[in-house]
């Protein structure tokens, strides 16, 4: 006659299998924060990253969104992993998963400021190479300082179409309101 577990073993053993369940999915939970840090007018506040993103958004969107300026850092081929700048700077974005692994965010109001909106247009930035890897580097982080640094040079110019040479407008909407 085969063994069978007793019914003690049996609530045992779906305990213990629930538990390391809980635990895994806490451990991934703290491994996967929702935010994101983001500037505004100088001051550094947090983004809910686990929001819809629209690509392709509609006109009517796009309109109503407000840009976030996603400021990339240029890399030599094949980097991978964290970086940090000459100047000790270390990207918001630090080398994880996305089409500009190395970027800041910069947005042109918070809650309660005139132009702020939870959906968010991305327009793309790269820094210099020679502004970026400079002892002096310090990172733009209001619109005023972005317009300013397009003004002083600090940023590649990317865009080849008309309109402004340092900005690329993108169809892509993120949903990411600012958390407390």
């Amino acid at each position: 006659m085969p063994h069978r577990p007793s019914r003690m073993s049996l609530i045992t053993t779906t305990v213990a299998m629930s538990l390391a369940v809980l635990l895994i999915a806490a451990t991934a939970a703290l491994a996967d924060p929702q935010t994101e840090s983001v500037y505004a007018g100088g001051q550094t506040y947090q983004i809910n990253t686990g929001a819809a993103v629209v690509f392709d958004a509609s006109q009517g969107l796009l309109r109503h969104a407000s840009p976030i300026y996603v400021i990339g850092f240029p890399v030599a081929a094949g980097t991978t992993g964290p970086i940090r700048l000459p100047s000790g700077y270390r990207p918001q974005n630090n080398g994880l998963p996305s089409p500009i692994p190395y970027h800041d965010h910069v947005l042109i109001a918070a809650p309660g400021q005139a132009g702020y909106s939870a959906p968010l247009r991305v327009v793309q930035l790269r820094y210099t190479w020679d502004y970026a890897y400079s002892p002096a580097f310090v990172p733009v982080k209001s619109y005023d300082e972005l317009v300013a640094g397009e003004a002083a040079g600090i940023f590649e110019a990317i865009n080849p179409g008309p309109g402004n040479p340092y900005e690329i407008w993108t169809t892509t909407v993120l949903i990411r309101p600012i958390v407390p």
